[in-house]
């Protein structure tokens, strides 16, 4: 017993060192946004003979080389792609009509072509739709535990339960911070399933204490 409370001890002295360096990481540079939550433009273009995605995405690869670009499908026509992209020349854009004109042989100074700047995404903004959500799961969960234990140790099982899911999710946003792995469209979601996780198997674990 000893020698697993000495485990825990070190486990939890790690994942405050982890969450103390995300914060202060956070705090000086932010966090890895993709191109899809940064300030960028978005170059839209009307194909009216349709398109194949990979071959827009080969062109992009080619004029726009080393730079991180998104393909967006803008319809489900299939007649407008849009390329999303953080900076990029005067040369790059006319090579990129160019040779999009001659892929779909549509004359130049026909071809439709969109510039439209897009506003980096607050982080604020990414968590807003997930805020209800998981507050009334976790008010639940605080009611629930806090009703099941109203004899005994009610607050220090709603306290454990409480900090159990903030620490890992903190540990999560840090890791995620430290690594510079990019937010994207997947980074709440998982979010997400962590917290379920965590919340699940914290409430198990009390109920077996």
């Amino acid at each position: 017993m000893k020698k697993m409370s000495i485990i825990k001890k070190i486990c939890l002295s790690l994942i405050i060192a982890v969450i103390l360096a995300g914060i202060v990481v956070t705090i000086i540079y932010g966090f890895n946004k993709s191109i899809s939550y940064q300030k960028s433009t978005k170059i839209e273009i009307n194909i009216p003979k349709g398109y194949e995605k990979e071959d827009i995405k080969q062109i992009a690869n080619e004029v726009f080389s080393d730079k991180n670009i998104q393909i967006q499908d803008i319809e489900k026509t299939n007649q407008v792609v849009a390329i999303r992209i953080k900076n990029y020349t005067e040369d790059e854009l006319n090579n990129f009509k160019a040779k999009i004109s001659e892929k779909y042989d549509i004359e130049e100074n026909k071809l439709t072509v969109y510039e439209i700047e897009v506003p980096e995404t607050r982080f604020a903004t990414l968590l807003t739709p997930y805020i209800f959500s998981v507050s009334l799961v976790t008010m639940l969960s605080v009611i629930y535990m806090a009703l099941k234990n109203i004899k005994k140790d009610a607050a220090k099982k709603v306290t454990k339960l409480l900090a159990s899911v903030i620490f890992i999710e903190a540990f999560y946003f840090s890791i995620i911070a430290i690594t510079r792995i990019p937010v994207n469209e997947y980074t709440m979601p998982i979010a997400l399933a962590v917290y379920v996780a965590t919340l699940l198997i914290t409430v198990i674990e009390l109920n077996k204490e």
